[in-house]
């Protein structure tokens, strides 16, 4: 699914576009998730985890602008990705599965605490009902206050935990929480 550019004010007054991501945002996908992992113990990759290269991100983002039931979204400031949501099809798992569908994402630093985050996942939430999902599943670590907070406040409800969902560079765990919004 393709998302075509919106401009969006954050908390601050600042203005921001969102938008899909094109394989051309290959460099700005590497430096945001290079720069994430290194700020944020919650991004999907450790430090140094990914190997991603200009060719390697520039399929990734293919593979979601090729596919009509998922999408990448990207906000941008002066042409630098501060924050990213996916919108995943569960769907492709087979048929039974075609009405769930999964978002998941990160801030950079300098973006969080701007409403950003909340508006990257409902414009996915939008999304995920235009294409025809009923159900948007979402993820968190438990100590992510802020993370369960804006879930929560949109509507999502907790229905589990994940122990151990991630085991980090030192040797200790993460669990995850696991939320679920009807659309």
């Amino acid at each position: 699914m393709i998302y075509r550019p919106e401009e969006v004010t954050d908390k601050k007054g600042e203005t921001c576009v969102f938008r899909s991501l094109k394989p051309e945002d290959a460099d700005a996908l590497i430096r945001f998730v290079e720069q994430g992992t290194q700020e944020s113990p919650y991004f999907p990759w450790a430090p140094g985890e990914t190997e991603l290269t200009a060719e390697n991100a520039a399929e990734y983002i293919l593979n979601f602008e090729n596919g009509s039931r998922k999408l990448l979204l990207g906000a941008f400031r002066d042409g630098r990705l501060l924050g990213l949501n996916e919108l995943s099809d569960m769907g492709e798992w087979g048929k039974s599965m075609r009405h769930r569908c999964a978002v998941g994402g990160g801030l950079l630093k300098e973006a969080q605490g701007r409403g950003l985050g909340k508006k990257l996942t409902l414009a996915i939430a939008a999304a995920a009902q235009e294409i025809g999902y009923e159900q948007l599943e979402a993820a968190t670590a438990t100590d992510n206050e802020v993370s369960s907070a804006n879930l929560r406040s949109m509507g999502f409800q907790e229905y589990g935990m994940i122990p151990h969902k991630r085991k980090n560079s030192d040797g200790s765990y993460m669990d995850e929480l696991r939320f679920v919004k009807w659309l």
